[in-house]
């Protein structure tokens, strides 16, 4: 049986969640509160010491950070398969995903922080991963006709953005590409409802107003905010 350690929002933990939903596997969802400071107990630790989620346990077996457990469970459960066979598809794939992590989730955490003197970089940085997405897409998925790893990781990643106020006007086929996975039940199972997402914009914003505070030379902990999994890590 696999067990599944998450938390609700992290933008680490969703592709994991919809991974194992478009492979129809069972597992256990173990919600991990991060507010109150579930992933520093000893059992947690014992699981991640770095005391970060997504943690996938598979029959004794322990997978820590998303990209890897993603990794393991194609190989391991083949079907239906989310990597390509070609090697320039592998490649574009791969692209996508260490573009998605690299430069969209440092993006949308400056973004929603609000810091002054971050934000032209992070909207310039949000909007070239968003122009090369669309320069790549030239198919209906990342992959080609079918979902691919690399859909799963951006798609979850680019509906923030547009949340965050960026249009996709100028990327007409990553604005279809988009709609067509915001209908995948997978999307919709694993999407914050309204009330979720308000919670969580509010206390982003009394987050950033905590950090606008004090010397501004002193590095900030926000390790045991609940809102740790979504922001860069350090």
């Amino acid at each position: 049986m696999i067990s599944f350690y998450y938390a609700k929002p992290s933008l680490f933990s969703r592709p994991v969640w919809i991974t194992l939903l478009e492979k129809g596997l069972a597992f256990d969802p173990i919600y991990v509160n991060m507010g109150n400071g579930d992933q520093f107990t000893p059992e947690f630790r014992a699981l991640n010491p770095f005391c970060r989620i997504p943690v996938l346990v598979d029959d004794g077996f322990t997978v820590t950070e998303s990209q890897a457990i993603l990794d393991y469970l194609d190989i391991q459960y083949p079907q239906p398969k989310l990597l390509p066979h070609s090697a320039q598809a592998i490649a574009k794939v791969r692209q996508v995903q260490m573009i998605s992590m690299n430069e969209l989730v440092p993006a949308i955490g400056e973004c929603l922080m609000k810091k002054p003197d971050q934000q032209v970089y992070a909207q310039h940085r949000a909007m070239t991963a968003l122009n090369i997405f669309e320069t790549l897409l030239d198919a209906p998925y990342f992959g080609g006709e079918h979902l691919s790893l690399a859909d799963i990781v951006a798609g979850s990643l680019v509906p923030v953005v547009c949340d965050l106020g960026f249009s996709l006007d100028q990327q007409p086929r990553l604005q279809t590409w988009v709609h067509t996975l915001m209908d995948r039940p997978t999307w919709k199972q694993t999407q914050l409802s309204a009330s979720e997402k308000e919670r969580f914009l509010r206390s982003i914003r009394a987050l950033s107003e905590c950090g606008r505070g004090g010397d501004a030379s002193e590095p900030k902990n926000y390790s045991t905010h609940p809102l740790q999994p979504i922001l860069p890590q350090q």
